[in-house]
C-alpha cells in the first residue's frame, strides 16, 4: 500500500487568497472592536479564523504548533518586562518616587512657561511611569487645573499635556506599547528606543518651540494655585519627600543610556526602588511585595489625589499580558499559514520599490487600522507589524525601523482619533471636548521626521544593523 497517497500536500496560498484572508481577519477585528467586544476576545476570534485558514490550506497541525511555540517563546522576555513594569510602578508609588516627581514638578509651575512645562512635565511623568493615561490623570489634572485660572486657552494646555504624555509613554522602557512594538517585531527593547530617538527627539524639540511660542502669546493674568497647593500639601503630608527619591526614576534612564539588557536593567531598578522605599518611607518588605503584586493603595481623604496614587502592581498588567499572549498566538498561526509571505513577496513588494515608500505606506496603514479600530493602538501595532515585517526583511531594512514606525503612527495617533478610547479618556479625565486635537503638534510632526529619515537614509539601518547613512548613494539605495 502506498502511504504517500493518504498524506495531504500543503497548499501554497495564492496572492488573491492571501489578500482576502488577511482582509477578512482585519475586517473581523475592526468590526468586533467597534461593536464593543473586548480587544483580547476580538484578537482571539481572529486567531480562530487564522486556524480555519490553516486548515483550508491543509497545513499539518504539527507545523502550526511549531511556529506558534517559536513565536510565543520569542515574546517571553517582553512578558517578563511587562510584569516588572507593574511591580515597579507599585513600588515607586509606595516609595515616594512618583509623588516626589509630581510634587517638585508642580512647584515649578509659572504662567509664562505653563504650556511648554505641561509638555515637559507630562513627558517626564509618562517616561518614569510608562503610562500616558497615568500622566494625564496625575500631572495633567494638576496642570489643567492651574491653566483654568489663567488667560491661556485650556485646550492648548491639554494638547501639551497629551503630547507630553504620549511622548514619554512612547520613549519609556516601562510602557506597554514600547514593549509591545519591540516584542512583536523581535527587536531588543533598547535598540527600539534608540531607533525612535531619530524621529521622536527632533519632533519633540520642534513641538517644544511651538508650545513655548504659543504659551508666551497667551501668558499672563492672575493664577489661583489652590488646586496645585492642595495636591502638594497632601503629598507632603503622606510621604517623606526629598529630591533623592527621584534617583530610581533616573536609574531607568541610565539603564537605557548604558544599554544594559532589559531584564537585568529592570531587575536592578526594582531592587534599588525597594531599598529606597524601605529607607525613606519606612515601608516594610511584606507591604512592598504586596504593593508590587496588587498595586499601591492609600486613602488621603482628598478625592483629587487618591486616583493619582492608587495604581501599579502586576495585576494592573494582566490585561495587557493576556492580550499580548493571545496576539502572539494569532501571529504564530497567521505566520504558519504563509499568507504574510505571499502578501509581502507577491503583492506589497511589487508596488513598494524604495525604503521611503515602504515606511510611508506602513505609517498610512497603521493610521488606517488605528482609526478603524477606534484608537486601538495595540491592534494597530500587531496587525501592521504582521503585514510589513517580511517587506522590511526582503528590502534589507532592520526591524528596529519597523518597530519605530509602528510607534510613530500606531502609538501616537491614539489620542487624536475623535471616537477613540484614548481621546474619550482624555475628555473624561480633563473635562474637555475634542478641541485640543488641532494643537497636538508633536503627534503630527513625528511622522514627518519618520518619512524624512526613510527617504534620506538618516536613522536607517540595514538588516545586519549597519548604518545606512554616510554611505554613497549607490550603497544606500
Amino acid at each position: 500500500m502506498d502511504k504517500t497517497k493518504t498524506v495531504k500536500t500543503r497548499k501554497t496560498p495564492t496572492p488573491a487568497f492571501a489578500v482576502i484572508s488577511f482582509l477578512v481577519i482585519v475586517a473581523v477585528l475592526v468590526a468586533l472592536i467597534n461593536l464593543g467586544v473586548d480587544t483580547t476576545m476580538s484578537v482571539f476570534i481572529a486567531a480562530l479564523i487564522a486556524v480555519v485558514i490553516a486548515l483550508l490550506l491543509d497545513i499539518p497541525w504539527a507545523d502550526v504548533e511549531r511556529t506558534l511555540l517559536r513565536v510565543v517563546s520569542d515574546c517571553i522576555p517582553t512578558f517578563l518586562i511587562v510584569i516588572m513594569v507593574g511591580m515597579l510602578v507599585g513600588i515607586w508609588m509606595a516609595g515616594g518616587t512618583v509623588p516626589a516627581l509630581m510634587y517638585y514638578g508642580m512647584k515649578l509651575i509659572s504662567p509664562k512657561i505653563l504650556v511648554p512645562l505641561a509638555f515637559v512635565l507630562s513627558g517626564l511623568t509618562a517616561e518614569f511611569t510608562g503610562t500616558s493615561f497615568g500622566s494625564v490623570a496625575t500631572m495633567g489634572i494638576a496642570l489643567v487645573g492651574v491653566a483654568s485660572t489663567t488667560s491661556i486657552p485650556v485646550p492648548l494646555v491639554i494638547a501639551a499635556v497629551v503630547c507630553g504624555a504620549w511622548f514619554g509613554d512612547k520613549m519609556s522602557p516601562l510602557s506597554d506599547t514600547t514593549n509591545l512594538a519591540s516584542g512583536v517585531s523581535r527587536v531588543p527593547l533598547y535598540d527600539h528606543i534608540g531607533s525612535m530617538m531619530y524621529t521622536t527627539i527632533p519632533a519633540a524639540l520642534v513641538a517644544l518651540v511651538l508650545f513655548t511660542a504659543a504659551g508666551l502669546m497667551h501668558s499672563g493674568g492672575e493664577m489661583d494655585t489652590t488646586r496645585a497647593n492642595l495636591i502638594c500639601d497632601t503629598l507632603a503630608e503622606h510621604f517623606n519627600l526629598n529630591p533623592i527619591l527621584i534617583l530610581p526614576a533616573i536609574l531607568v534612564l541610565l539603564v537605557s543610556v548604558f544599554k544594559l539588557p532589559a531584564l537585568l536593567g529592570m531587575g536592578l531598578t526594582v531592587v534599588v526602588s525597594i531599598v529606597f522605599a524601605m529607607v525613606f518611607q519606612g515601608v516594610n518588605f511584606v507591604e512592598l511585595m504586596n504593593y508590587a503584586a496588587n498595586g499601591f493603595t492609600l486613602s488621603t481623604g482628598v478625592d483629587i489625589v487618591d486616583p493619582m496614587l492608587n495604581r501599579g502592581g502586576i495585576t494592573s498588567m494582566t490585561g495587557l499580558l493576556i492580550t499580548f499572549m493571545v496576539a502572539s498566538v494569532m501571529g504564530g498561526i497567521i505566520t504558519a499559514t504563509g499568507i504574510l509571505d505571499v502578501l509581502a513577496k507577491d503583492v506589497l513588494l511589487k508596488f513598494i520599490k524604495s525604503r521611503g515608500v515602504l515606511v510611508t505606506v506602513t505609517l498610512i496603514y497603521c493610521y488606517i487600522v488605528n482609526f478603524l479600530t477606534a484608537g486601538g493602538q495595540t491592534v494597530a501595532i500587531i496587525v501592521t507589524e504582521q503585514t510589513f515585517e517580511d517587506a522590511f526583511d526582503r528590502m534589507g531594512i532592520h526591524r528596529r525601523v519597523l518597530s519605530r514606525t509602528l510607534e510613530d503612527a500606531g502609538t501616537l495617533s491614539a489620542p487624536i482619533v475623535p471616537w477613540g478610547v484614548a481621546t474619550l479618556y482624555v475628555m473624561e479625565v480633563l473635562g474637555c471636548g475634542t478641541e485640543y486635537i488641532p494643537y497636538c503638534w508633536f503627534i503630527f510632526i513625528v511622522p514627518i521626521f519618520s518619512i524624512l529619515c526613510a527617504f534620506s537614509g538618516f536613522g536607517i539601518w540595514d538588516k545586519d544593523g549597519n548604518k545606512m547613512w554616510g554611505r554613497k548613494k549607490a550603497a544606500a539605495k
